[in-house]
C-alpha cells in the first residue's frame, strides 16, 4: 500500500479520470474532480495474502469492507464512515456500479492477476487493468482448506497499434469454517459453498478502446439476510461492455464513450425455492471536449444515463438522467488546482447541482499541501425505494442525500538512494450530511420493522495518516496506517442499521526477504466498530474490537512463483456484518507460471 498524496494527479495523466462525469442516478453523485487518496500497485498486490479486490482494499485505513461469505462471495465497501451505497466502482474509468444495490457493485469479472493498480478516490474506487507491452501468458492454480480451488488464465498480445488483454478464471469451495459457532451458525456454515467464473477482454487500437466482461456466481448464503433460514441461496449473472474513442487535433481533444451493464439476481430464502428475481440494465453515453492552454485544461461535456429494473419484488421502473458539466484545471509551477461544477436532471428526482475545488502545492523538498471542498448528491437506489420483503420496507417518497465535505492535509516523499524511500501523509476531513439514506428500526411495525428513511442530519469528522518505508531486498516495505472517524449520531437512538461505522482502524504491514528468492509478508489490523447487532439467537450484542493477522511465504523464480498464505491466522471468532460469523483461519497454496 503506497501513500499517494505526492502522486495525486496520476489518475488524470494516465486515465483522464479527473474528467469522468458522474450522473445523478449513480449510487453516488459527485463532481468529476475526484481526489486520489491512495493506491495499491502491482508490487503490493503480489505481496498481500489476497484473492479479491475487496481483500486488497481492506488494507487501506479509510476503507471499511464488510463481507458476506468469503473469497468474493459478496462484499460491501464504505469510505470514511459512509454507507456502502455511497461508493462508485470504476473499471478503467468506466462506471460499473449497480443501480439496484451497492451489494453487487464489487461483482468484478477481473482477477487480481489482470490488475495493474487499484486507486482509492474520494467517493470511488478505480480498478486499472494491465496494458501488455509484449506477448505474455500466465497460468495460476490455487488450492486450500474447505476444498477451495481456483484456476486462472491470463494472456496479453501486442501487434503494431493493437493491444489485447484476455483473462478467465474459475473458483470453487465447499464453504468456510469459523471458530465456536452456535448450533444455528453450524447449520448456516454448511451452506456457504460457492462457484464463480469470470471472463474479461480489453482491446485497444489507436484511439479506440473496447472492454467487456461477464461473471457467473452461485453462493450458499447461509443466514446472510436473516436468521429465520439457514439455507439461503444467491445467484448473480453480470455482464458489461464499454467502448471509447479519443481524438486529438492541436490544442483540442474529444472523448466519446458508451457503456452497458446488466445484472441478474436470483435470491432464495430456502435453497431451491425462488423468492425474488431482479434484472437491471444501465446504459450510458458520454461526450467530453477538452482545450489545453499554457496554464491548464478546460473541459465541457454531457452524459445521458438510463437505468431500468424489472423485479418480482420491486416491479418495473425506469429513470433517465441527464448531466452537463464543466471543469478547469490550472498548473503554475508547484501550484495546481481543479475547479468543476455540474448540473443533473433526474426524471424521478428533478434537478440538482454539485461542485468541487481541489488545490495542491508541491514544494521542491518533497512536501505537498492539499485542500479540497465539494458538494455531492446521492439518489436512492432501487432497493431504497421499492424493496418490500422479509423485515424490510422501502420508501418510494425518499429524498436524495446532500453532503458538503472539506478536507486538507500534507504528504511527503523522499528517496535516500541506498537508504531507501520514505513516504508519509496525513489528511483531516469534515462532512456535513443532510437527508442521509439509512435503514432504521421501527418497533411499531411488527411485520416489516426495518424501514428505509432519511436521517435528517449526519456529520462526520475523521483523520487518516500513514507512513511507509522501503529499504532494500531484505526490508522491502514497512507501513503503518491509522484512521479515526466520528459520526455525530447516536446509532441506538437513531435506530440506524447501516451507519454502524468503523471508529478506529489500524493497519501494520511488513514485507521482508528471508534467503535468496524466499520472502514473507505480514499484515496486522485492529478494527473497532460502533453500533450493535442481533445475533443468531436474536439477542442484541455490541460490536467488539478485533485484531486480525494475515501472512504469506513465497519463493520467486524467474518464470514462476509459489506462495503459501493464510488469513485470520489466529482463528479469531468475530462479527463484522450483523450477526454473520466471519471465516476463521483459511490457508491456501498458489502457483503462478509465466509462459
Amino acid at each position: 500500500m503506497t501513500a499517494l498524496a505526492a502522486e495525486r494527479d496520476s489518475l488524470a495523466t494516465q486515465l483522464n479520470l479527473s474528467e469522468v462525469e458522474v450522473t445523478a442516478a449513480q449510487p453516488v453523485t459527485a463532481t468529476h474532480a475526484l481526489r486520489l487518496l491512495a493506491t495499491i500497485d502491482r508490487e503490493d498486490i503480489a505481496a498481500l495474502p489476497a484473492t479479491t479486490v475487496a481483500d486488497l482494499l481492506q488494507t487501506l485505513p479509510g476503507v471499511d469492507i464488510r463481507t458476506r461469505g468469503a473469497n468474493g462471495g459478496q462484499a460491501d465497501i464504505s469510505l470514511r464512515g459512509g454507507t456502502f451505497d455511497q461508493v462508485r466502482v470504476l473499471l478503467n474509468g468506466v462506471n460499473i456500479t449497480d443501480a439496484q444495490t451497492g451489494h453487487y457493485s464489487l461483482n468484478l469479472p477481473v482477477p487480481l492477476e489482470a490488475i495493474r493498480r487499484v486507486e482509492l478516490l474520494d467517493g470511488a474506487i478505480n480498478i486499472v487493468t494491465l496494458q501488455p507491452d509484449s506477448d505474455q501468458y500466465n497460468v495460476a492454480m490455487q488450492a486450500g482448506m474447505n476444498k477451495f480451488a481456483k484456476a486462472e488464465l491470463l494472456g496479453g498480445w501486442q501487434r503494431n497499434n493493437w493491444r489485447v488483454l484476455v483473462s478467465a478464471d474459475y473458483a470453487h469451495s465447499s464453504g468456510y469454517g469459523a471458530p465456536a459457532p452456535s448450533e444455528k451458525e453450524k447449520t448456516a456454515l454448511k451452506n456457504t459453498d460457492f462457484d464463480m467464473a469470470n471472463i474479461y477482454i480489453n482491446a485497444a487500437w489507436k484511439g479506440f478502446n473496447l472492454q467487456a466482461g461477464a461473471q457467473y456466481k452461485d453462493i450458499g448464503a447461509g443466514s446472510f439476510y436473516g436468521f429465520g433460514s439457514q439455507d439461503q441461496f444467491d445467484a448473480t449473472r453480470t455482464a458489461f461492455a464499454a467502448a471509447r474513442y479519443s481524438h486529438e487535433w492541436g490544442r483540442w481533444s474529444l472523448d466519446v464513450q458508451a457503456d452497458y451493464r446488466c445484472n441478474h439476481d436470483r435470491y432464495e430464502w430456502h435453497r431451491g425455492t425462488i423468492s425474488n428475481k431482479h434484472l437491471t440494465h444501465n446504459t450510458t453515453g458520454i461526450v467530453r471536449a477538452h482545450y489545453s492552454s499554457s496554464v491548464g485544461k478546460t473541459t465541457i461535456g454531457a452524459e445521458v444515463r438510463d437505468e431500468y429494473i424489472r423485479s418480482t419484488n420491486f416491479g418495473t421502473h425506469n429513470r433517465l438522467n441527464v448531466s452537463y458539466f464543466a471543469q478547469q484545471t490550472f498548473h503554475v509551477q508547484g501550484f495546481s488546482a481543479v475547479l468543476s461544477g455540474n448540473g443533473i436532471y433526474n426524471t424521478s428526482f428533478g434537478h440538482h447541482w454539485a461542485a468541487s475545488a481541489d488545490l495542491n502545492y508541491a514544494f521542491d523538498c518533497g512536501v505537498t499541501l492539499f485542500a479540497n471542498a465539494n458538494r455531492t448528491v446521492r439518489m436512492p437506489t432501487f432497493t431504497d425505494l421499492y424493496y418490500n420483503a422479509g423485515f424490510q420496507l422501502g420508501d418510494p417518497d425518499m429524498k436524495p442525500e446532500k453532503m458538503w465535505t472539506v478536507s486538507g492535509g500534507a504528504s511527503y516523499r523522499h528517496s535516500f538512494d541506498r537508504a531507501g524511500t520514505l513516504s508519509a501523509s496525513a489528511d483531516v476531513f469534515h462532512r456535513w450530511g443532510r437527508d442521509i439514506i439509512d435503514w432504521v428500526y421501527v418497533p411499531a411495525d411488527t411485520k416489516r420493522p426495518y424501514h428505509a428513511a432519511n436521517q435528517q442530519q449526519v456529520n462526520t469528522l475523521g483523520v487518516e495518516c500513514s507512513v511507509s518505508y522501503r529499504l532494500n531486498e531484505w526490508l522491502r516495505c514497512v507501513q503503518v496506517a491509522y484512521a479515526y472517524t466520528l459520526l455525530d449520531i447516536d446509532l441506538a437512538e437513531a435506530q440506524s442499521r447501516y451507519l454502524d461505522y468503523l471508529r478506529h482502524k489500524l493497519v501494520v504491514h511488513l514485507e521482508h526477504g528471508i534467503y535468496k528468492g524466499f520472502g514473507a509478508a505480514w499484515t496486522f489490523s485492529y478494527r473497532q466498530r460502533q453500533g450493535q447487532f442481533n445475533d443468531a439467537e436474536g439477542l442484541v450484542q455490541n460490536y467488539e474490537p478485533v485484531c486480525l493477522l494475515e501472512g504469506e511465504l513465497y519463493y520467486q523464480f524467474p518464470k514462476w512463483r509459489i506462495t503459501a498464505e493464510c488469513t485470520n491466522i489466529t482463528n479469531r471468532h468475530y462479527y463484522d456484518y450483523g450477526g454473520i460469523l466471519q471465516p476463521g483461519a483459511w490457508a491456501r497454496l498458489r502457483v503462478d507460471v509465466r509462459l
